[in-house]
């Protein structure tokens, strides 16, 4: 064995040392898992049945913007849930805190979708490695870590299968678009920006160099504020949209045509949508089983994009719902993946 080689089993042997009960059924343990390529190590909890070989083992993919491992967003932890879920039906499930925060290292500010798959394909290495080829090792992805999930099938030939709830299948643009129009219509039964949505997300798309779109995206935005752009907060919030706007992130995702990897999964697929889903919308499912007939594909009827049952859909009532995730959800799941023994 190599120096790197024990380096890495003395971080794995420590990293395994606190190992707590979950509940009577399920243990709970901190583990590190070693991104070789970008030399980063991420901080992640592995649930799994307290007793007997897991059926098989899933590494959880969070949606977009830095999330710890939970996935924690408006007081819910969706990851925790679903961790909890599956790993007392005889699932094991890694989930980590995204590049930056909680216990894991690198820039999230630099990282691209391209960037975090690597993560989550290290994650699937690793538990291949622990688990001895045994049993099969997947990704479950929400919204942008379905991206990440598909393109770790399509990259990993150690990752079995595939779970995404609500994963893009559409192009980055064609999400944002499809997003702003559902948001603003269910709202306010109208929506007014269509043509200078499109401006902007042309800007970002093109070839042009950070600083200069940066400029254009700021001159654009600041037009539909018209003389409120002066003040300064306002020029401070304009600001700061054209800066998330250029971000290599940002860039990446809106010229990403899913297309292709999608038709490229051979490994077994379920994908879910909720039918309220304001982000991405239901449609995508039509879209994913026409590009990949193999794939399951479920809709979740009165549900929005937290797999949460819900009345409008829209962000702002996520809060106020209770439960993270529902169990209609993780039955579907469950019952699916049940079926590839």
């Amino acid at each position: 064995m190599s120096r790197l080689s024990y380096l890495l089993a003395a971080i794995i042997v420590l990293a395994c040392a606190n190992v707590c009960m979950a509940d009577g059924n399920t243990e709970e343990r901190d583990v590190t898992v070693f991104n070789k390529r970008d030399g980063i190590c991420l901080a992640g909890t592995l649930s799994y049945p307290a007793s007997g070989k897991p059926r098989a083992a899933i590494v959880l993919a969070s949606g977009s913007g830095q999330q710890d491992r939970d996935e924690t967003i408006m007081g819910h932890r969706p990851f925790r849930t679903i961790a909890e879920g599956l790993s007392s039906k005889g699932y094991a499930v890694l989930r980590m805190d995204d590049r930056g925060i909680g216990g894991s290292g690198g820039d999230f500010s630099k990282s691209t979708t391209d960037d975090f798959v690597t993560d989550i394909s290290a994650a699937v290495c690793y538990l291949d490695s622990c688990l001895g080829g045994s049993v099969p090792v997947g990704v479950l992805g929400h919204s942008e870590g379905g991206t990440v999930a598909v393109k770790t099938a399509v990259t990993n030939g150690l990752c079995r299968f595939i779970v995404t709830l609500a994963g893009p299948a559409w192009s980055g643009d064609s999400i944002i678009m499809s997003q702003a129009r559902a948001i603003a219509t269910a709202m306010t039964g109208r929506w007014d920006n269509e043509a200078s949505q499109r401006r902007l997300l042309d800007i970002v798309k093109s070839d042009m160099p950070g600083y200069m779109a940066n400029a254009q995206l700021a001159l654009e935005i600041g037009r539909e504020y018209g003389e409120g752009a002066t003040i300064p907060q306002v020029k401070e919030q304009i600001g700061n949209a054209a800066a998330l706007m250029t971000s290599p992130w940002y860039r990446a995702m809106v010229r990403y045509n899913p297309e292709d990897d999608i038709r490229r999964v051979a490994v077994p697929w379920l994908a879910l949508n909720g039918s309220k889903d304001l982000q991405v919308l239901p449609g995508n499912l039509e879209t994913i089983r026409e590009l990949n007939p193999k794939a399951t594909t479920v809709e979740l009827e009165g549900h929005n994009h937290m797999f949460q049952k819900c009345v409008t859909g829209l962000m702002q009532e996520y809060a106020t719902l209770q439960g993270d995730i529902s169990d209609e959800t993780i039955d579907a799941i469950v019952s699916w993946l049940d079926r590839l023994d």
